[in-house]
Formats: structure tokens, C-alpha cells, sequence
């Protein structure tokens, strides 16, 4: 079987994560042809480097020349590679799919960014009217567009049908839910200790696209001023560099004195020096389609903070610690009532998000290849 990858767009580490993810599980049958095709960036440049030797896997590389030329490469050159290749499926990994018919393909939702309804709110209330019409509303026309011409979603959590279904019918879809963490009990560490009558370090993982307004800073930000101005006894973990924040307005200043600006870490193991004890993940986003720095999180036995949102329930569970939205006071009242909580109570709460995370996880589709052979089997 031969398959063409289109993972064009692909260049954050959380999407580099999951490709990588991905192309192990395609090793495990080497009679299968992949031709992965990609953006060169050095994300990706080094994805390829650690695949290089592999003979069932090629890639193809191209500079990246804007969305518009983009579609064109997805649609029209991807029909001639398709007859000339006599590929079997087309694997649409990054959102976009191809709109000419009779070809078996899968669109993977990595980003459901443009079909969270509760965005639209933002941007309007803070009458950002042009910025809404920019980062949402063409994205959301163009791959709107797409998903109703394709039949084939895999996506990696069931919130993400319930956000595209306030945009497009569903009901004609097939659906496949994929597990894009390994869940193996050797891939949960023990939980950290916790004392609260020592210094409580605060991690902030976000990237360059930290001022999005789905990411929601500011909610951050504001408590941990709020926090300072208490006398609560912390320190600030925050993936971004001092030159970064400080010339955002989204950050104050007031903090930088009990903040280390760990910059972009592409080192696993930098990165899991992040997770020590005493340390407490908080995320803010408004949205996620796994959030898979909370999962990582939680993995490595750290105790998470998050929006009491949609998307949180469904990936990380009931039990997860959560605070209202927007509401500063609200998370800094999680935080304070934290203090109350013995080593015991944060590991028993830990260990709970970890079982939680494996079930739900075990009940998705494991590899690639079975979402393959399913969707072949549908378009007999």
C-alpha cells in the first residue's frame, strides 16, 4: 500500500510531536510506502535527519510560499502524484483536504482553533473585529470548505466533534478518534512531592504564538501579580525569553524578578527538568485540541491547573483541577486552596488524572495503520 503524507503546515513541536508519533507507528510495517510531504523548517529538517535511513519512508520537501499555493500543490499536483504514483490514500495531516473526488482520503483535525464558537466572543468584545476576520474567519471559510467535501476525520478527542458540528453536518462524517501519546504504564512517572510551606514554582508552557488571543495570557499573568501582591511564596518557569514578554504588553514587569525565562527548549530532557517538585502546570487556553503540554504534564506527575472548559472534561476528566475562565480571582482561589492539600491528597490527585488519561486513551484507535485499513474498508 502506498500513501501519500500530506503533512504540509506542520512545524510547531506539538505537531512535530505527534508526526514523529506517527511515523514510528508506519515503520511497523515496512511493506508500506510513505511519501511524506513537509514545509522545510528546522523542525522538520531534523524530523527528517532521524528518519533518513528508513527506505519505506521518503519524504518531500518544499519551501513554504503561502496558503494559496499551498491548496494549488495539495490539489493539483497531488492528483498527478496520485496517478503516477498509484497511491492508495491520501493522509491529509495538518486539516486540509483535497477537493477532487474518487480518492480515498483522511483529514486529520490537529487544530480547532477556528471552529471554537466561544472565540467569536473574544475578538468582539475586545473589538478586534479586522484581527477576528483574519485569524478566524478565513481559515474557518477555507477548511469549512473542505470538511464538507470530506468524508474521512480522524481527530483526537470527541470534543472536536462537537465544536465542528456547530459549522458543519456532521452526521455524513466518519469519525475516527486517535490516541497521538504513547500510554503505556512506563510512560507515566511517579508523582512529584508537594509542600506547600516551601516556594511553589509555576510552570507556563506556551510558544511564540503566546499572544493569540485563544491563549489567554493575561489570565495568567494577572493572578500571578495578584499572587506577589499576597506575599505567596513562588517562582515563574515560562517557555518564552525575557525579550519576548517584556516588549509584549500582555506581561508586567512586576514579575521578573521571580521569573526564569527558559526561552524555546527543543531538549527532552530540559524539559522534563521543568517538572520537579512543588511545580504546578497552569494552562489558559480557551481552546485546545489535546493540549498536549498538559498531558505531558500529568505524565511526568505534575499537578495541572486548568480552564473548567469543554475540551478539558473530555481530554483530562472530571476530576482535573479547574478554574472559571477569565475569572483571575477564581484561579487564585485553586491556588490558594491548594495549600491545604498534603503530599498524600496531590499524589492520590495526580495518580487519579494519570488513570484517567491511560482508559481514556486505550479507547481510541492506537496506530495509524488500523485508521488505514478501516477507511479503505469503508470506500469499497
Amino acid at each position: 500500500m502506498k500513501i501519500l503524507v500530506n503533512a504540509f503546515g506542520i512545524s510547531s513541536a506539538g505537531g512535530i510531536t505527534v508526526l514523529q508519533k506517527t511515523i514510528y507507528e508506519f515503520l511497523e510495517n515496512q511493506k508500506n510506502q510513505y511519501y511524506v510531504f513537509v514545509f522545510n523548517n528546522q523542525n522538520i529538517l531534523t524530523l527528517v535527519d532521524e528518519f533518513k535511513d528508513n527506505g519505506n519512508i521518503q519524504f518531500k520537501i518544499y519551501n513554504d510560499y503561502g496558503i494559496l499555493l499551498r491548496l494549488i500543490r495539495e490539489n493539483l499536483y497531488f492528483l498527478i502524484f496520485f496517478l503516477r504514483m498509484n497511491i492508495s490514500l491520501i493522509y491529509n495531516f495538518s486539516g486540509t483536504s483535497q477537493l477532487f473526488f474518487g480518492i480515498p482520503t483522511i483529514m486529520k483535525i490537529q487544530n480547532v482553533l477556528f471552529f471554537t464558537k466561544k472565540l467569536d466572543s473574544v475578538y468582539f468584545d475586545n473589538s478586534k473585529f479586522i484581527l477576528w476576520f483574519r485569524q478566524i474567519w478565513v481559515k474557518r471559510f477555507i477548511f469549512g470548505l473542505m470538511l464538507r467535501f470530506t468524508k474521512n476525520i480522524e481527530i483526537q478527542s470527541i470534543h472536536v466533534k462537537e465544536e465542528l458540528s456547530n459549522f458543519v453536518n456532521v452526521d455524513n462524517k466518519n469519525f475516527f478518534i486517535k490516541s497521538d501519546f504513547l500510554i503505556d504504564q512506563y510512560h507515566f512517572s511517579e508523582p512529584k512531592q508537594y509542600d506547600f510551606n516551601k516556594e511553589v514554582t509555576f510552570l507556563y508552557i506556551v510558544g511564540p504564538h503566546f499572544s493569540l488571543p485563544y491563549k489567554n495570557l493575561s489570565d495568567f499573568v494577572i493572578t500571578m501579580v495578584m499572587l506577589l501582591d499576597s506575599g505567596f511564596n513562588f517562582h515563574i518557569n515560562i517557555t518564552l525569553t525575557f525579550d519576548e514578554l517584556n516588549r509584549s504588553t500582555l506581561w508586567d514587569k512586576k514579575l521578573n524578578n521571580i521569573t526564569s525565562f527558559k526561552g524555546y527548549i527543543d531538549n527532552k530532557k530540559a524539559m522534563m527538568r521543568l517538572f520537579s517538585n512543588n511545580a504546578i502546570l497552569i494552562s489558559t487556553s480557551i481552546t485546545e485540541t489535546l493540549g498536549l503540554h498538559v498531558i505531558e504534564a500529568i505524565q511526568n506527575g505534575v499537578l495541572t491547573i486548568v480552564p473548567n472548559e469543554l475540551y478539558v472534561k473530555s481530554v483530562y476528566g472530571n476530576s482535573v483541577l479547574s478554574y472559571n475562565l477569565f475569572d483571575c480571582d477564581s484561579l487564585m482561589d485553586v491556588i490558594i486552596n491548594l495549600k491545604k492539600y498534603d503530599n498524600s491528597e496531590c499524589c492520590n490527585l495526580i495518580l487519579d488524572h494519570q488513570k484517567y488519561i491511560r482508559q481514556n486513551e486505550k479507547n481510541k484507535y492506537q496506530n495509524s495503520l488500523a485508521v488505514f485499513n478501516d477507511v479503505l474498508k469503508k470506500e469499497i
